[in-house]
């Protein structure tokens, strides 16, 4: 607490948001879900405000202020007000400091995990850092305390929602297809996310007044014109960002710098979409964006933008807010459950993080998954491993994701000259090829180059020379376009050049 202002730090989490907001593939649903949690996130941060109090960060569900010790628990109870009003069955947990608690006593208990050391290892007042860290652990045990979640009513012969399945149909969203039987839950999403369209398409115009179309109203609006309607889900995340809010010594510094943050990701995410989609013509804008959440964020787009997309996005992260992040895509086609979308992309954004932390400095990365007959499933490892083969007793690796973000410039521009050079139907007679190993693949694409008219021969070469690179290990024993990585598995970039040039087709 603050001794001179009597303010007390009050955090805040929303409860399983991505259930909440991608409980439907629909998209109305998506964006209603979306704009609802920014109404609560809006209403809280006047609450507080008019209570005496002031809003440290309150973007992608995550909320720290300062508020008066006299009107926290109003205030706690006016927040579960806000979102019972808004989403019906979304609630946010709360922490605040407590004035008259004790200090952290030895018996078993939550303050004798992390946060508790870092509170014993500083007389009162603590230090800022501390004590948000501290309210963090009581956060996460409040969290894993919940003891009820509102729930509606579900009669078992009622009849149910049309879009969620799970809760009673109560009323009706008429639709040009005809009535649909809804949940109220799923009613209020959906006009929100009808509603929302306006407020997206004058947010998109403020960047770039001279984009043409109209905000998509589903997802076959999203994915029209793409081949085979094939649809990218990003997921981006600044790299230790968490720890580097750990370093403001005030609420004030913490204020700026987790703005500043927001900014930049914000700017970068318009930037890098008007730039991937300069060429872009049509009828309805090929993406959707679901969140910025500070130095998070997610989006829909058609697959064909999606590389460099996230490419220009991670380069304007770094310039604006001087920190790297990670980038993950998933690639299926626009009926997959976007449930399945984001699990997979979360997993896979793992994977991005422990590359962009390998190396002697920060770096940005990035990692993929294209998913050509999609399958339920939420761990990207078991879908990886298609990528995994064996030849006369050596391990084969026909993929070198995650990928630096130096390297993944590298692999756009060998995508987009593969795409130029090789026919469609060759470049799958390449990639069958690789699956067969090291060399019946050199031999079979040797052939098919020396069958090249003999002024493209020597760019193709080189193509594949500057694919051999990708793989990280460029003076190991290597063949062409495969290496000999240290743990004795030969590995290519190939698979992973010949998907994108796949992906980029018609982009």
């Amino acid at each position: 607490m603050t001794a001179s202002t009597g303010l007390v730090l009050l955090m805040g989490d929303v409860d399983a948001i991505k259930d909440y907001v991608f409980e439907s593939s629909r998209l109305p649903q998506i964006r209603g879900a979306s704009t609802l949690l920014m109404r609560c996130e809006a209403e809280i941060c006047r609450a507080i405000r008019a209570a005496g109090g002031q809003v440290l960060v309150a973007r992608g569900g995550f909320l720290l202020a300062e508020a008066p010790a006299s009107q926290i628990h109003r205030l706690a109870d006016e927040i579960s007000r806000i979102f019972a009003s808004h989403t019906i069955t979304a609630t946010m947990t709360l922490a605040w400091e407590d004035p008259a608690a004790a200090p952290p006593s030895p018996s078993p208990s939550i303050s004798d995990g992390w946060a508790g050391r870092l509170i014993r290892a500083a007389p009162p007042p603590y230090p800022f850092p501390q004590r948000v860290a501290f309210l963090a652990a009581r956060l996460r045990a409040a969290k894993d305390s919940r003891s009820a979640v509102p729930t509606l009513e579900t009669l078992p012969f009622a009849r149910k929602c049309a879009i969620c399945a799970r809760r009673n149909a109560s009323e009706s969203l008429y639709l040009p297809e005809g009535p649909l039987p809804v949940c109220p839950v799923c009613a209020k999403r959906h006009q929100t996310g009808r509603e929302a369209r306006s407020g997206l398409r004058r947010m998109w115009r403020l960047w770039h007044p001279d984009f043409l179309g109209q905000p998509p109203q589903d997802l076959e609006q999203l994915v029209e014109g793409a081949p085979h309607g094939r649809l990218a889900f990003i997921y981006a995340d600044g790299n230790d960002i968490g720890r580097h809010l750990m370093a403001p010594r005030d609420p004030q510094e913490y204020q700026k710098f987790s703005r500043k943050i927001y900014r930049g990701a914000r700017r970068a995410v318009f930037e890098a979409l008007g730039i991937a989609l300069r060429d872009w013509r049509g009828n309805f804008w090929p993406f959707e964006l679901i969140n910025i959440g500070g130095d998070d964020i997610t989006l829909l787009i058609q697959a064909r933008y999606a590389l460099p997309f996230a490419l220009f996005f991670l380069e304007r992260f770094h310039y604006y807010t001087g920190h790297t992040a990670s980038c993950a895509i998933v690639i299926a086609d626009h009926k997959y459950p976007i449930r399945y979308f984001e699990a997979l992309a979360a997993d896979l954004l793992k994977q991005a993080k422990e590359r962009a932390k390998s190396g002697p400095e920060p770096e940005s990365a990035l990692s993929f998954l294209w998913m050509p007959e999609p399958v339920a499933g939420e761990e990207a490892d078991l879908f990886l491993r298609r990528y995994q083969s064996e030849e006369g007793g050596r391990r084969l690796r026909l993929t070198a994701r995650p990928y630096r973000l130096a390297q993944a410039w590298q692999l756009y521009e060998l995508a987009l000259a593969l795409k130029n050079r090789v026919t469609r139907s060759q470049r799958q007679q390449w990639a069958e090829a690789l699956t067969r190993g090291v060399l019946p693949s050199v031999q079979f694409i040797q052939y098919q180059i020396a069958r090249a008219p003999a002024g493209a021969r020597p760019a193709l070469r080189e193509l594949l020379e500057r694919a051999r690179d990708l793989c990280g290990y460029p003076r190991g024993h290597h063949l062409l376009f495969w290496v000999e990585e240290p743990d004795g598995a030969w590995a290519t970039a190939m698979m992973d050049v010949l998907e994108w040039a796949e992906l980029l087709e018609s982009a």
